[in-house]
């Protein structure tokens, strides 16, 4: 930022999505030991999770795309580039006013199923492949308060209704966020997540403080994703963070273990245990014990 360099004196972790690491890495020696002959700005296409359809939904690719690398190509980068990215997300944040609302009998997470396990059996187009991953079939709603009252002021709650990686990007692809298309397709498409929740809480509506919804191009500008994407599709995860450069070393979620926050804090911890050495790790160990603090 302001072309500020900081330089690493023992090492690298970068947990940037792998399909950016491409742009990340300018330095042509760096780019010639990782067998890149493409300019910075030069990448290959990744692979999509989405499909369009002419039927109602749109589906998941069930036969992956291929991608055959050249023989000379068989670099980090050219897997980074190509990863499939998984589908992108529809957020509902909201405060509810929690009067008369009995938060004792509820449960802290719920799946709900729009249109059941088998979705939309009603279409009668070949092209049809709906089902319990369709587009915004499998909607999780989530209701913290159940387990911390403390996240909300007394006498209210807060709650977030969300489709995991089963929102097409190519939906919201090229619209002006501040556009009156781009929200009444907000207004929209997030129904499907008001019924989630009016499924655990039938008035929810009526007790609505403040609400946002969040679409695949909030994603994209606020956690910096490539295509608002949820991450790396499992078969395409790099088996470790290592790479042909001493020093540098990858974690995130398209590194194994993967997806979600325990699979990257676990690959961050991995990242940052590869920098360091045993006796140095023993050490900070017997340290955070004598502050009590593990």
């Amino acid at each position: 930022r302001g072309g500020k360099k900081v330089v690493a004196k023992d090492g690298v972790i970068c947990n940037a999505p792998v399909w950016l690491l491409n742009g990340l890495v300018k330095n042509e020696k760096a780019r010639s030991i990782l067998k890149n002959d493409l300019l910075p700005n030069q990448k290959r296409n990744a692979r999509q999770t989405w499909e369009t359809t002419s039927s109602t939904y749109n589906s998941i690719r069930y036969d992956r795309p291929n991608f055959e690398f050249e023989d000379d190509d068989d670099s980090l980068l050219a897997k980074c580039d190509t990863s499939e990215q998984t589908g992108s997300f529809l957020h509902l944040h909201m405060a509810l006013d929690a009067t008369g609302l009995d938060l004792d009998s509820l449960e802290a997470h719920y799946t709900v199923m729009d249109r059941g396990l088998s979705g939309d059996s009603s279409s009668q187009q070949e092209d049809n492949d709906d089902g319990p991953c369709g587009e915004l079939n499998m909607i999780a709603v989530s209701n913290p308060c159940v387990l911390d009252r403390s996240l909300a002021p007394k006498g209210y709650i807060v709650v977030h209704a969300y489709g995991a990686g089963n929102e097409p990007y190519h939906v919201w692809e090229g619209m002006d966020r501040n556009s009156k298309e781009y929200k009444t397709l907000k207004e929209e498409r997030s129904q499907v997540l008001w019924r989630a929740v009016e499924a655990v809480i039938p008035d929810a509506r009526s007790r609505v403080v403040h609400d946002m919804v969040g679409s695949p191009l909030t994603h994209a500008r606020f956690l910096r994703r490539p295509r608002g994407t949820y991450g790396s599709a499992t078969e395409d995860y790099l088996k470790d963070g290592s790479t042909p450069i001493q020093n540098l070393v990858l974690c995130g979620d398209g590194v194994f273990p993967g997806i979600g926050v325990p699979s990257v804090a676990l690959s961050g911890a991995s990242a940052a245990n590869a920098l360091v050495g045993v006796l140095e790790q023993w050490k900070t160990l017997d340290d955070l014990k004598a502050k009590e603090l593990i």
